[in-house]
């Protein structure tokens, strides 16, 4: 159910969220409040909420307390029951939502010792695609609800990206050429849905290539709103996102040439930053879908 007052002139959605959020944070104060660390991400902070978005949040102490008492602290913020969970809060980590004011609210609970070696799983150990690409990206985006000096350390990590970590990520992405001696033959045959799904993830190899060019965390997470991260990228095809969905919306054979296209632009980028890159095999089976 939306809040009545959603429909009045000057509301935002973006600061209901906030404020919801701050109270949900201020319900955990008790437990550890030399430790507690809460903030916010996602469409608030990027100014992009409207009625159908939810709040998502992350809670960090020392140590997580027990499921009742984190429950206890949902109910004191106005929340209903946990209705999804994810996650362990044995091994310090788990993922909950529930509703509040009508608002999905989804709080992300993880000990100081996981969250810190889920980072060091990016910053250190190059993990070149994992959903903690997303926790990531949300943390370098994320304002504080309590503790606003442990979140910009952790915002100074994440924001001296690890060369090593972009070539990784250039690797692995390029590390899967795109069918193009198969898409030859399916595109004059009648496996349309085929062609789709080999199109959908040749465009998300693309993203992370370019992630990689532009040393940005990538899951395809971020692929919920296209648009706006496309526009976030320096380097990039002209009229990426228009171009990505217009291919995926055209007959086969039509999308096969646009992809192509977008490809081999992409993949000029990616060598211009990865100059030391062997990209012989991708460039291989696009010879194959020269003149479908």
């Amino acid at each position: 159910m939306l809040n009545p007052a959603s429909s009045l002139p000057g509301f935002s959605h973006g600061s209901e969220r906030r404020r919801l959020a701050q109270r949900v944070a201020d319900a955990h104060r008790g437990l550890d409040d030399s430790s507690l660390l809460a903030f916010v991400s996602g469409s608030v902070v990027d100014g992009l909420a409207d009625a159908r978005s939810d709040v998502d949040m992350s809670i960090v102490m020392r140590e997580l307390p027990p499921r009742d008492e984190l429950e206890a602290a949902c109910r004191r913020a106005g929340g209903g029951p946990w209705f999804w969970t994810a996650g362990d809060l044995a091994a310090q980590q788990a993922v909950v939502a529930f509703i509040a004011d009508g608002i999905e609210v989804q709080v992300a609970y993880a000990s100081h010792a996981v969250l810190h070696d889920q980072i060091d799983e990016l910053l250190l150990r190059h993990n070149p695609d994992t959903p903690l690409h997303h926790l990531a990206e949300g943390i370098l985006k994320a304002e504080p609800l309590f503790g606003q000096r442990p979140l910009q350390a952790l915002q100074a990590r994440l924001a001296d990206f690890p060369p090593a970590l972009a070539l990784a990520m250039a690797r692995h992405f390029s590390a899967t050429p795109t069918p193009w001696t198969a898409m030859q033959q399916l595109v004059h045959r009648d496996a349309p849905l085929w062609c789709r799904d080999l199109q959908v993830q040749a465009c998300y190899r693309l993203l992370g290539l370019l992630a990689a060019v532009n040393s940005r965390y990538y899951s395809t997470l971020q692929n919920k709103r296209l648009h706006h991260f496309a526009a976030s990228l320096d380097l990039a095809p002209p009229g990426l996102a228009d171009r990505i969905e217009a291919l995926l919306a055209a007959p086969p054979r039509a999308a096969a040439l646009a992809l192509h296209a977008l490809e081999g632009e992409v993949l000029s980028l990616v060598e211009s930053r990865f100059p030391a890159l062997d990209l012989a095999a991708l460039h291989a089976h696009r010879a194959a879908f020269a003149h479908p």
